[in-house]
């Protein structure tokens, strides 16, 4: 047995910024033992004890049983700063929000914004915590390297294209009613669409079904009465084959089936199935399909196998307040939906947000909004003097 000063054991676990229990699951020692070694003055324990106590604190054995000076705090640092900038690098090139960090790391969501904040010193298991959590190294996090960037090559899918503000807005209100942000929705596009395509095809085939059993049941009726037009079935068994093959090419447009001869060359598949889906779904307000309506919707000059559309308008209505000018201030991409200061963002201050909104509307905004009402005033008043020309007429007569 050897002596240890209980003195220098506390000392040196704290300067560590380690509790009792993590000091002594680093040890292999129980904590009940080195309770009472820390309790007692002087206190003796096996060499072996001391010399698990000493590794896990990073010194000599000596140190701890006093025959040693103590290490220079500069040689063994209590604390470490981190770096806030890097702190927020890191965590975003993990894709982690504050309170997944949190989670991950067992730092308080609320500790970590004040890390974020400024830079700060905290305690060495504080630390590396951190450090494990975001995978990276204690000079990156402490500011004495740089963030790297990410290792993997990003390639430029669409992320940096040029965008209607229109567009900007919907990833905003997305982001904002569900949660993920912008870069995550666009790793979730092709997931999406591939589950939409799919969709679409076997709703086509489900329906071309239904049209062989049809037609073998006109068939039918062909060979036994007299059927006029039953002529024209080799038609119809010429364009269910041709959907067939379409579906078998995933030809999402229609492009094969959509030929003058067998129609009027309008009408996209996809489309139809997306307008179909959110009809049965009931989501008015959250998906919403405006053909006519410009100012409004994604896509309005061309879009990609489906109608010009809006999402999240009651979304929209809510923040706005029904305020066209705050609503046009958004569209228009004068301010963003992020910029709105989040003291602005709860209902009972909804007078406050939407004049603050108002403000971030731009002259040019103000001059469309008024041209719009105008345009609108002139269009009411159009559709409504014949109406009232008739009723004249009626009366007259």
């Amino acid at each position: 047995m050897q002596n240890v000063d209980p003195k220098r054991l506390v000392g040196l676990r704290r300067q560590k910024g380690l509790s009792r229990q993590a000091l002594a699951a680093k040890a292999h020692v129980s904590e009940r033992q080195l309770a009472r070694i820390e309790a007692k003055s002087p206190a003796r324990a096996r060499p072996i004890t001391i010399e698990r106590l000493a590794k896990a604190l990073e010194v000599e054995a000596e140190a701890i049983t006093g025959e040693q000076p103590l290490p220079e705090v500069g040689d063994m640092p209590a604390s470490f700063e981190i770096d806030p900038e890097n702190l927020k690098a890191l965590r975003a090139r993990k894709r982690l929000s504050r309170s997944q960090l949190a989670a991950r790391s067992g730092v308080s969501a609320r500790q970590l914004a004040r890390l974020e904040a400024s830079r700060r010193a905290v305690r060495v298991t504080t630390f590396k915590r951190i450090v494990q959590a975001l995978g990276t190294d204690e000079e990156t996090l402490s500011g004495a390297s740089p963030v790297t960037p990410r290792p993997e090559k990003m390639e430029d899918v669409g992320v940096r294209m040029r965008v209607s503000p229109q567009l900007h807005l919907a990833y905003d209100l997305v982001s904002f009613r569900y949660g993920p942000t912008r870069r995550e929705i666009v790793e979730l596009a092709p997931l999406l669409f591939v589950l939409l395509a799919e969709g679409s095809l076997a709703w086509r085939k489900e329906r071309a079904g239904q049209v062989d059993e049809l037609i073998g049941r006109l068939q039918d009726l062909g060979k036994h009465s007299a059927l006029y037009g039953a002529s024209f079935l080799e038609y119809m068994l010429e364009g269910a084959d041709l959907e067939r093959a379409s579906i078998e090419k995933a030809d999402l447009m229609g492009n094969d089936v959509r030929r003058e001869e067998w129609g009027d060359g309008y009408g996209v598949p996809f489309c139809d199935y997306l307008c179909k889906l959110a009809q049965e779904m009931g989501i008015e307000g959250t998906v919403d399909f405006y053909p006519n309506d410009s100012d409004a919707t994604i896509g309005f000059d061309t879009i990609w196998g489906a109608e010009p559309y809006e999402v999240c308008r009651d979304l929209l209505g809510e923040l706005t307040g029904g305020s066209k000018l705050a609503r046009r201030a958004l569209l228009r991409g004068d301010v963003r939906l992020s910029e709105i200061p989040k003291d602005l963002l709860p209902a009972e201050h909804r007078d406050a947000r939407v004049a603050w909104l108002e403000g971030k509307l731009s002259d040019q905004g103000r001059v469309e909004e008024e041209l719009a009402a105008v345009l609108l005033s002139a269009r009411f008043e159009e559709e409504s003097t014949p109406r009232a020309e008739a009723d004249s007429a009626g009366e007259g007569r």
